[in-house]
C-alpha cells in the first residue's frame, strides 16, 4: 500500500503551509524545468467574474519533460517521497514541495504522465474522498489519456499534464494572481529561460494562458527574452566571490566550503537620467520600481527578491534599502550545500542569510553600492542643472510669445548693475507680475501667461509690444523692483525705425543713408525728451507718477512731431532724386 501522508499527519495542518499562490505554482513549474522540459505551459480556468471578482475553477500545468514511469507517478502525490530527495545538483531536492504546494490551494490534484514510448498513465488524489473514508491510499496508476481540452498541454511524446481542481483557497482575484505569476515567473526561472542550465539540455518556454513569459532580469544586464529587447544593458561590476563554510551536518568532510557569488550592476543611465524617474511608465513597465533589495538564486532558480530582513545587523553600512537603491542591481548565487547558510525553507520560498554571512554579504557590496549612488547623484545634479539652464533659455525664449526681439537689451539690462528703484518700493512682485501677466488673457492662455509672469519676475526690464491710441510711445509699469515697458507700435517713431531696418534686407541698399536717419532718430529721441523736461515750470510740484505719466505724454507728443517733420524731409529730399 503507498500512503498518502506518512507519519500519519493531518491533512488540514499540512495546508497550512507557507506558500502564496505563485510560489505553490512555482513547484510543479519546478519539476518540470527537473525532467528537462523544453516547454511549460499553464492554464487558467475562471468562472465569470462577480462584483468585479473572478474565481479560478482549476489550473492546468503540462509539460513536455522526460515524464514519469508507473513508479514514480504512483508515488508523486506522496509527502515525503521524491525521486531526487537530497539531489544538491537541480531545483528541487526535499521531495514535500508539488503536493504541499496543491493542497494548499486546492482538494484535487489529478497527474497524466507518459515516457517516451509508453502510454498515459494517470492518478489523483482527492481530500475530500480521503476525508470521508472513500480513498484511502493513492491509487495505483492506469492506462488513461488527458482530457482533450487539455491535451494540448502536455508534450506529445512524453510529458506531463498537472490539474488542480476544487480551488478553494484562493486569497485575490483571478487576474491579479496571473498577472503576478507572470512578473514571478519571469524573474524566477530567468537564467533558464535565457540557458540550458546543467544537467538540462536546452532553455525552456513557459506560457501562462497561451502567452509566453518574458524575462525579467533585476539586474537589466540581458534584455533579450524580455519585454523590451531593444533595450541598453545595465553596466555589469566584476563577480564578488568568497568561500563559506558548508554546515557540518551536510559537508562531505571537514572544513568544507562553497563558493558564493554576488553580481552588482548599474542601471543604464537612459532610465535614470533625473531624479523621481523610477515612478514614471518607462521604468513602472520595466518594475525598476520594484527593483529595491536582492535577487538570491540557489542553483540559478530565485528563492528571494527583495530587502533582506534586519539589514540593518552588523551596525554599518546602510540601515535599510532606499528608493534610490533601484538604480543598482544585485544577484547573490549560491548552490544547494549552502542551504543551511542561507536557511532555504523546504518549500523553496524565502531565503535569509545567517546574521554572520548577512554582515559578510553587506561588507562587500556596500562599496559598489556606494559607487553607483554617487553616480546617480552626479547624473541627476547635471540634468537638473541642464533643465535649470533650459528653463532659463525658454524664459528667455518667451519673446516668442511677443511681438517683437527685444531679448538683447534684456539682457544688457539684466547684466548691468543699477541703484534699486524707489517709485514702486512696497509693491509685492510676485502679485505685480502675476496683475500685469492677466492683462493678457484676452491674447495669451493661461499656460503663455505663467510664463510672461515668470519672465517679468526674472529680469529688470521686459518689452512688450503694443497698440494703443494716444501720444505715448511707450508706457512702463513698475512691479515691485522690475519693469515692464510697452511699446505702442502705433507711434511714428516705431514705423519709422523699422522701416529703416526693412530697407536693410533690400538690395541695392542706401546702408550710409540708413545709419544716418538712425542717427538722427536718436538725436530726435534725445532731444524730444529734453523739450518735454523743459515743458514743466520750476515752481510746480508733481507727484512722482503725474510727473512721469505727463513727461511720457509729452515726450511722445514732441517726438511724434519731430519724426513727422524728418520723414516729410526724407521724403521730399528722396523725390527730388
Amino acid at each position: 500500500m503507498v500512503q498518502f501522508f506518512k507519519n500519519e499527519r493531518a491533512i488540514q495542518s499540512l495546508r497550512e503551509s507557507d506558500f502564496d499562490a505563485v510560489s505553490a505554482y512555482g513547484e510543479v513549474i519546478d519539476n518540470a524545468i527537473q525532467a528537462d522540459a523544453g516547454r511549460v505551459q499553464i492554464r487558467f480556468a475562471t468562472e465569470p467574474p462577480k462584483h468585479g471578482y473572478s474565481h479560478i475553477e482549476y489550473v492546468a500545468f503540462g509539460d513536455d519533460g522526460h515524464g514519469m514511469d508507473a513508479q514514480t507517478l504512483h508515488n508523486c502525490l506522496t509527502v515525503g517521497w521524491s525521486s531526487r530527495y537530497n539531489d544538491r545538483d537541480g531545483i528541487g531536492r526535499f521531495g514535500v514541495g508539488m503536493t504541499m504546494a496543491a493542497i494548499h490551494e486546492c482538494k484535487r490534484v489529478e497527474v497524466w504522465s507518459k515516457v517516451a514510448g509508453g502510454d498515459w498513465l494517470w492518478t489523483y488524489m482527492d481530500l475530500d474522498e480521503i476525508e470521508e473514508g472513500a480513498l484511502a491510499e493513492i491509487p495505483q496508476p492506469e492506462s488513461k489519456a488527458p482530457p482533450g481540452d487539455l491535451a494540448d498541454l502536455a508534450g506529445g511524446k512524453s510529458g506531463t499534464l498537472v490539474v488542480w481542481r476544487k480551488y478553494d483557497r484562493q486569497d485575490e482575484n483571478a487576474t491579479e494572481i496571473i498577472k503576478d505569476l507572470r512578473v514571478w515567473a519571469g524573474r524566477t526561472y530567468r537564467y533558464y529561460l535565457w540557458d540550458a542550465i546543467p544537467p538540462r539540455t536546452g532553455p525552456v518556454e513557459i506560457f501562462i494562458d497561451g502567452e509566453n513569459v518574458p524575462a525579467i532580469d533585476p539586474l537589466y544586464a540581458r534584455p533579450e527574452l524580455s519585454r523590451f529587447p531593444n533595450d541598453p544593458a545595465a553596466e555589469v561590476y566584476p563577480d564578488i566571490e568568497f568561500e563559506w563554510p558548508v554546515d557540518q551536518s551536510q559537508a562531505a568532510e571537514a572544513g568544507h566550503t562553497e563558493t558564493i557569488s554576488i553580481r552588482l550592476s548599474k542601471l543604464p543611465v537612459e532610465f535614470r537620467e533625473k531624479e523621481g524617474a523610477g515612478g514614471d511608465k518607462q521604468a513602472m513597465d520595466r518594475y525598476i520600481d520594484q527593483n529595491e533589495g536582492l535577487s538570491i538564486l540557489r542553483n540559478h532558480r530565485e528563492v528571494f527578491y527583495g530587502e533582506i530582513p534586519y539589514w540593518k545587523v552588523g551596525g554599518k553600512g546602510w540601515p535599510q534599502f532606499e528608493a534610490i537603491d533601484r538604480w543598482w542591481g544585485c544577484e547573490i548565487h549560491f548552490g544547494a550545500e549552502l542551504d543551511r547558510a542561507f536557511q532555504v525553507k523546504n518549500i523553496k520560498r524565502g531565503a535569509v542569510p545567517t546574521r554572520k554571512l548577512k554582515v559578510t554579504i553587506k561588507d562587500k557590496i556596500l562599496p559598489t553600492r556606494n559607487t553607483v549612488l554617487e553616480d546617480v547623484r552626479r547624473v541627476w545634479a547635471e540634468e537638473k542643472q541642464r533643465r535649470k539652464e533650459e528653463e532659463a533659455r525658454e524664459l528667455e525664449e518667451a519673446t516668442l510669445t511677443r511681438s517683437g526681439d527685444h531679448h538683447e537689451a534684456e539682457t544688457v539690462a539684466k547684466k548691468t548693475p543699477t541703484d534699486k528703484t524707489k517709485i514702486d518700493e512696497g509693491k509685492d512682485l510676485d502679485q505685480e507680475a502675476h496683475k500685469q501677466a492677466e492683462n493678457y488673457s484676452d491674447r495669451f492662455d493661461k499656460e503663455q501667461r505663467s510664463e510672461l509672469e515668470a519672465l517679468f519676475k526674472s529680469q529688470p526690464f521686459t518689452i512688450m509690444e503694443e497698440t494703443w491710441r494716444g501720444p505715448q510711445f511707450f508706457e512702463s509699469s513698475f512691479l515691485g523692483g522690475n519693469a515692464l515697458l510697452q511699446y505702442n507700435m502705433s507711434h511714428e517713431l516705431f514705423g519709422w525705425v523699422y522701416g529703416l531696418i526693412d530697407e536693410l534686407d533690400e538690395d541695392g541698399v542706401d546702408s550710409e543713408g540708413i545709419a544716418r536717419e538712425l542717427r538722427v532718430v536718436l538725436d530726435l529721441l534725445i532731444i524730444a525728451y529734453a523739450k518735454a523736461e523743459a515743458s514743466f515750470s520750476p515752481d510746480v510740484e508733481y507727484p512722482a507718477e503725474h510727473f512721469i505719466e505727463t513727461l511720457r505724454s509729452n515726450w511722445g507728443q514732441y517726438l511724434s512731431n519731430y519724426v513727422r517733420t524728418r520723414r516729410k524731409q526724407r521724403g521730399s529730399s528722396e523725390d527730388a532724386l
